[in-house]
């Protein structure tokens, strides 16, 4: 009896272990392996170097949090790989592939060194680490993007204890970067990467129902990449929004969200530093950013403002940081910056009779013409000489249209003027209103000069008929409509 008693003993508590270990020991594993898994077919390895990497000391909670911390720092902070690199062989006078041993050796110890202060600081001091990368390149790699969608949706389905969210364990710090009141459009490119077909196959049908078939190609040049609207002081910004932080040009940009009191200080900071500069380059903040990484599927309505309800959509965006802290990077006075972007406008056009609102709101893309500039927009001098351009292509193309209609009896296109990079067109101020000349006035200002002055009665600058369906506050639902019109045509086609 007493032997049965000690193998039913034995039993219970082999059994309380097992399901002890299979509730704090496997989900991390899961959510290593699901993850590897996407891009090795049997990850054996990999899963049981993160188990080794992560179990000492081992504690089930902590455990968890440095697998995930494993996965966070492969996919922002991964192993150094020893590529070759072409170099010049003086003897031979031509390129060759060599290894450079002692730069790879110095890199893969700087690795280790910070991989091992970063799993340090979880494991002693218990303190969440922050991963430095050195610019939005990193965040927006192909491979990388997948990665952390990919892990950020393995968190939500495993549901790795009852009070963790599905977002990053890690704070990311973005070193370089450009902060700026925009929100950047989903482009044509983005939207339809892997499949043009749906773009090609309506274009035919959407041209022969729009104004022209010119007005129509230039609408999608302007959505190939996607536009950036200001961030308004109208109701459909009230609540959370999302800035633009990006390096180097627009679309190489992540969303970044901010809230509450956060918000009205970054925005006040904003006012402030085009306040204080002497030229009138488009409000930026040249500055290192910190933050979580967050799936969109996490936020609810209403945590995100009316204007960007589309970035809820987790096909449309990878994740969205949510702003912890920034700090502004000094530059010397005679520094020049660098951040392209699109600088635009958009018209209604028509002929002697204005299209009605009614129309125009049924299908807003077949009576709208965007025209646009790519130009340097932290760069007082460079952004000024975009919106010049810009101003004379929208002058030059009225003036040319005649040569452009098929039938010459057509009464001459007119262009009502909505809203631009700089100007939200919804008759509210922007929320950080730039410095300068608005592309707007100078246009005005254009059309004044003598030798203008009989195109003011074609391109009018002062009509706020179409304010409630097309301006700036409005662009994102209209995109994602016409998107949509797209794609349901190419199944059609």
């Amino acid at each position: 009896m007493e032997s049965y008693r000690e193998i039913v003993a034995l039993l219970l508590a082999a059994a309380t272990a097992f399901f002890y270990l299979l509730w704090f020991f496997v989900p991390p594993v899961r959510l290593v392996w699901r993850c590897l898994s996407t891009r090795e077919n049997l990850p054996v390895l990999n899963t049981l170097k993160a188990c080794c990497d992560s179990a000492w000391p081992f504690h089930p909670a902590m455990f968890r949090r440095q697998m995930r911390l494993w996965l966070e720092l492969r996919l922002l902070h991964p192993k150094p790989r020893q590529e070759p690199k072409w170099f010049l062989d003086p003897r031979s006078k031509r390129y060759q592939l060599q290894y450079d041993d002692r730069a790879f050796r110095h890199e893969l110890a700087e690795w280790k060194r910070s991989t091992r202060a970063k799993f340090g600081a979880l494991k002693i001091k218990e303190k969440e680490p922050v991963i430095e990368v050195v610019d939005v390149f990193r965040l927006n790699d192909d491979g990388t993007k997948e990665g952390i969608k990919q892990y950020l949706l393995a968190l939500s389905q495993l549901r790795l204890s009852l009070d963790e969210q599905a977002f990053f364990l890690s704070s990311v710090k973005i070193e370089h970067g450009f902060l700026l009141p925009l929100n950047l459009l989903p482009g044509l490119m983005s939207r339809f990467a892997d499949d043009w077909d749906p773009i090609i196959s309506c274009y035919d049908r959407m041209a022969n129902r729009a104004f022209s078939p010119q007005q129509m190609t230039i609408l999608n040049l302007w959505l190939l990449w996607g536009a950036s609207v200001p961030i308004c002081s109208c109701d459909q910004w009230g609540g959370p929004v999302t800035l633009q932080y990006g390096f180097g040009d627009e679309n190489n940009s992540v969303r970044v969200r901010v809230r509450d009191e956060r918000k009205e200080q970054l925005l006040a900071e904003l006012r402030k530093a085009v306040a204080g500069r002497s030229g009138g380059a488009h409000p930026a903040l040249h500055a290192s950013i910190t933050g979580r990484l967050w799936p969109p599927s996490s936020f609810f309505q209403g945590e995100i403002c009316g204007a960007q309800q589309e970035l809820l959509n987790p096909d449309r965006e990878a994740f969205i940081l949510e702003y912890e802290g920034h700090s502004v990077i000094g530059n010397p006075a005679s520094s020049r910056l660098f951040y392209t972007a699109y600088v635009w406008a958009l018209f209604v056009v028509g002929r002697e009779q204005k299209p009605g609102g009614d129309q125009v709101r049924q299908e807003p893309w077949l009576h709208v013409i965007p025209f646009f500039e790519q130009g340097n927009i932290v760069d007082d001098s460079c952004y000024e000489m975009a919106k010049l351009q810009l101003v004379l292509k929208v002058i030059n193309f009225v003036k040319s249209s005649g040569h452009l209609e098929a039938d010459p009896g057509l009464a001459p296109l007119r262009l009502w003027y909505v809203c631009a990079l700089d100007d939200s067109g919804c008759g509210r101020d922007n929320e950080v209103v730039p410095k300068g000349k608005t592309i707007r006035s100078t246009l005005e200002e254009l059309l004044a000069e003598s030798e203008q002055r009989p195109l003011k009665k074609r391109i009018i600058t002062d009509d706020r008929s179409y304010a409630q369906v097309l301006s700036g506050c409005h662009l994102a639902r209209v995109v994602s409509e016409l998107f949509e019109a797209i794609a349901e045509g190419g199944r059609r086609g």
